[in-house]
């Protein structure tokens, strides 16, 4: 049964991916809190993740890369991502569900915002969500919605945001893996699970990916407007279960 829900879990958060440009790791981390520890999880949610991300920057047509921006995020996010890797021993599997839970709902309304406000757009903030996001992507691989808004406030031109990104994560990423690896803390049965549900997480973006190229507009948004409000009420309640167990 384990076994099945994993593959469906993956499966599903590719296809999220493929369609949206984003939301693997909330979907992942989603579907993943009643099987393993939330700090577990993160290694193979992280893997995956990258993998995808290499598949949107081979995509350079549609991913043209703000070099500055992206510079001063990663600066910021290799600091929080240190951070974070030290934090990761520390925690309990209780708070650390509570903590996911809340960063879930927190990223995912943060998500529905289809122009966050102007204010937003502050150098000194991005720098502040760099950071803040490198220690969620490292400690708990969720909270990369919050970089998006700030790019969308005004951080970045729209037309650069998507490469931008792609090389945010992707360097975080590997940043958090390495840390893990190094502490030794990357789980005994990851080589078994990637080699499994690998190969579904990248059918689940195909399918995705082929849909995001031929769905109208307007339906592209409603599915994830959609998606989002219902990874914000999942979230809200598990948020609220790990409140009575904390």
């Amino acid at each position: 049964m384990d076994a099945f829900i994993i593959g469906a879990v993956t499966l599903g958060a590719g296809a999220f991916r493929g369609v949206t440009g984003f939301g693997y790791a909330l979907v992942a981390a989603l579907g993943f809190a009643s099987l393993f520890s939330p700090t577990a999880m993160v290694p193979f949610i992280l893997i995956n993740d990258l993998m995808l991300t290499a598949f949107t920057m081979a995509d350079r047509g549609r991913s043209p890369i703000d070099w500055p921006v992206a510079r001063r995020l990663l600066a910021a996010g290799l600091c929080g991502a240190l951070c974070g890797s030290f934090i990761v021993p520390y925690l309990d599997d209780d708070l650390a569900r509570l903590m996911v839970s809340a960063t879930i709902v927190l990223a995912a309304c943060t998500a529905m915002m289809h122009q966050p406000p102007a204010w937003l757009a502050n150098k000194v903030l991005g720098l502040v969500m760099g950071f803040v996001v490198g220690v969620l992507l490292a400690t708990f691989a969720v909270g990369g919605p919050l970089v998006a808004a700030w790019l969308l406030a005004g951080g970045t031109r729209r037309e650069t945001m998507r490469g931008t990104l792609a090389v945010f994560f992707g360097v975080i990423d590997l940043f958090a893996l390495a840390s893990r690896t190094a502490m030794g803390s990357l789980g005994e049965d990851l080589p078994r699970l990637l080699l499994v549900y690998c190969p579904m997480t990248l059918a689940g973006f195909a399918v995705g990916y082929f849909l995001s190229h031929r769905l109208p507009q307007h339906v592209w948004a409603r599915a994830s407007g959609v998606g989002l409000v219902v990874i914000a009420i999942v979230g809200f309640g598990q948020t609220l279960y790990a409140l009575a167990y904390v």
